[in-house]
């Protein structure tokens, strides 16, 4: 008779291997992690990971899928929050992402920008993913920023979209630059350009 999956348990099995998956290739990179690494650190089985993930490439596409999902969940809960002036909802979307690195000691960097580094130029199926990752989350700054004065941030000659795109490539950056320095400085300066605050 055929054993019937606990499909609970599959599930939490499956998203404890994308987080340990999150934390490892963020402290090292895809290319330097082993399957054996994941499982040791989740506590999954060895054995098991092929229950879940056809090939590491593949687990790599769900990492990235598991990190967006989240991503695009804070950025749509900051950009849509009425209570709040659009140009308020930027501010707390950047300094929510901002507070998340310092909670890891400005070490670890954007999973995005850490992959998109490392794979987009070896594996067209990461870039692909990759893009479609980083066209969704700049859609939700354009949707803000279509309801924003530009001249606040000091972007009145560009059009919503490419304000959004030089924002995401901005904050980008400054993540690069916050990694080499493991210092807050290059986010506070991406702050104070655009939202015009001192000591921010």
């Amino acid at each position: 008779m055929a054993r019937i999956r606990n499909e609970a348990a599959y599930e939490t099995a499956k998203t404890r291997l994308l987080d340990v998956g999150m934390t490892l290739i963020r402290e090292n990179s895809f290319d330097g992690i082993g399957i054996n690494d994941v499982l040791r650190e989740s506590g999954v089985p060895k054995g098991s990971f092929y229950h879940y993930f056809d090939t590491k490439e593949d687990f790599g596409l769900e990492v990235a899928r598991h990190y967006h999902r989240d991503q695009l969940a804070f950025a749509k809960a900051c950009l849509s929050d009425r209570k709040r002036s659009p140009v308020e909802r930027l501010e707390a979307f950047f300094s929510g992402a901002r507070e998340g690195m310092k909670d890891r000691g400005y070490a670890q960097g954007c999973l995005m920008c850490n992959l998109s580094t490392e794979l987009a130029d070896q594996k067209p199926v990461f870039q692909a993913e990759l893009d479609r990752h980083w066209q969704a989350l700049t859609g939700e700054l354009e949707i803000c920023l279509r309801e924003t004065d530009l001249s606040r941030i000091g972007l009145s000659h560009l059009s919503p979209a490419q304000a959004a795109d030089w924002l995401m490539n901005s904050w980008s950056g400054a993540l690069t630059r916050m990694k080499a320095s493991r210092s807050d400085e290059p986010l506070a300066l991406f702050m104070r350009t655009i939202f015009k605050k001192e000591g921010k």
